[in-house]
């Protein structure tokens, strides 16, 4: 019966009905509270509608269900991360990411390229947060304003949140009005910066490292960047420890040796030029 629950949410998340198909996860879930594939479904579903903190809930159950060193962990995994970057929560995604991604790359999985993407995510969520408030504590208006455009984010979304549980809106409706709220605000406190930035004449601005400068594998800026064969960079020695554990391109998974690096000069005078420009990235 279960199964037949889990197999009607399938059929309605294929059509975009994520709703029902949530609906039909959550009553599969009351069946069979210890199948971890009905919570990884219902957790897709609940991304879909940006319900994180019910993402959040579901990828634990999940690992909790699976044992944390379970390959079949990696999925949820990176459920998890990702709500809890969308949750404003870096440190604790980071942590799982990492944990997570290292043992993708002991069992050669496909979540590998997900995974690494949440650590870096992570990363820079972690920094931009340091970065905010080390501007806020270089300038008192700048950071009453930041502050005032958070509150107002905070006021909408809870009036949304109102209007949701009244039934005057639907969940996707709600998904869609908040994520407009949160680009709005982030414009805001955006535009913001680059007034102050102008009227400080750069001394009042956001710190950033171009992410085509992060090595994939260590998250670091790249010092020594080679290619593999499909094209993508890597810092030579994350790379180099990488193909010689897995025998494959990160990237494709194709097979490759270390003899098929090649340098890329290029890149790697970007990333000293904007070291020497950037002495504060060494900390990054």
């Amino acid at each position: 019966m279960a199964q037949e629950l889990k197999a009607k949410g399938n059929e309605l998340f294929k059509k975009s009905d994520y709703v029902g198909a949530e609906d039909f996860y959550s009553q599969a879930i009351l069946k069979d509270p210890r199948d971890a594939t009905f919570f990884t479904n219902r957790a897709i579903t609940r991304i879909k509608l940006e319900k994180w903190a019910d993402v959040e809930h579901d990828a634990r159950a999940a690992i909790d269900i699976y044992g944390v060193k379970n390959k079949a962990t990696l999925k949820s995994s990176n459920y998890l991360a990702q709500a809890l970057l969308e949750l404003q929560r870096p440190q604790e995604a980071y942590d799982i990411a990492v944990e997570a991604y290292e043992l993708s790359l002991s069992e050669r999985n496909a979540q590998t390229e997900n995974l690494s993407r949440a650590v870096l995510r992570a990363k820079q969520q972690i920094w931009a947060a340091k970065e905010t408030s080390r501007l806020r504590e270089m300038n008192e208006t700048l950071k009453g304003i930041e502050v005032l455009v958070e509150r107002d984010l905070e006021r909408s979304i809870a009036e949304l949140k109102t209007q949701l549980d009244a039934g005057e809106i639907g969940e996707i409706g709600f998904g869609e009005d908040c994520k407009a709220l949160r680009g709005d605000a982030e414009k805001m406190i955006r535009d913001t910066r680059d007034a102050f930035r102008i009227a400080t004449k750069g001394e009042v601005q956001e710190r950033v490292v171009p992410d085509h400068l992060v090595d994939g594998i260590t998250f670091e800026i790249m010092h020594d960047p080679v290619m593999t064969p499909s094209g993508s960079s890597f810092d030579r020695i994350g790379i180099s420890k990488y193909v010689e554990k897995s025998g494959v391109d990160p990237i494709t998974r194709a097979a490759m040796n270390i003899r098929d690096l090649r340098p890329n000069y290029a890149l790697k005078a970007a990333c000293e030029e904007f070291l020497t420009n950037n002495g504060w990235a060494v900390d990054w």
